[in-house]
């Protein structure tokens, strides 16, 4: 058995009645199923969210999005510089290669035009030669197919009018000289008309 010393004294607060700051304070919400409502129940969103806990939490964004913006920015900009660079190139190689070619027409014609002035000893195989030949070949293919064509058609459009003009006597003849009907028939002739006019 133990000493004599007194057991020592267990203190309680007076009770006291529980206020709505307390009640407020001691209130969990229930657990809320975003996937199941087996009874039905019409929760508040507020109640979903307050529930959720979402809004306690702080959101931080890192710092590595602003760079990786800022280089793919930096990146597309330098593309498109390569990219003008390339295309003011090639233009400048075209109109390079234009110009040359537009020099080297030119010295041909100037060629061309000294061989028919007679100032290049123009062999057998000089350009002017070349083009006279050729036009010679057209101008002689072109009169062969106009005395094939008078053959066929008789001249062509002068063929084709001079047909025209002999059936349009033909016709004048075949009209003058129909016989014309008599007086006493009751019937006057018109040449003009072509038809006679009762009485």
């Amino acid at each position: 058995r133990p000493g004599g010393s007194p057991p020592v004294p267990i203190m309680h607060s007076p009770p006291r009645a529980v206020t709505v700051k307390d009640q407020q304070d001691w209130k969990i919400p229930p657990c809320i199923s975003n996937w199941k409502n087996p009874k039905g129940y019409t929760i508040p969103l507020d109640k979903r969210l307050a529930a959720d806990g979402r809004g306690l939490q702080e959101v931080q964004i890192n710092d590595n999005f602003a760079k990786l913006s800022e280089a793919l920015y930096i990146s597309e900009q330098k593309a498109r510089e390569a990219v003008e660079m390339r295309s003011k190139i090639q233009r400048e190689i075209m109109a390079k290669e234009k110009e040359k070619k537009e020099t080297e027409l030119r010295e041909l014609a100037q060629r061309a035009r000294m061989e028919r002035a007679g100032g290049v000893a123009a062999g057998t195989g000089g350009l002017a030669s070349r083009v006279d030949t050729a036009t010679a070949v057209a101008d002689d293919s072109g009169s062969e197919s106009e005395d094939s064509r008078d053959e066929r058609g008789g001249g062509g459009r002068g063929g084709y009018r001079d047909d025209r003009r002999d059936s349009r006597r033909e016709e004048e003849y075949r009209r003058d000289s129909r016989p014309a009907h008599r007086e006493e028939d009751g019937y006057v002739d018109d040449r003009r008309g072509g038809r006679g006019e009762e009485r």
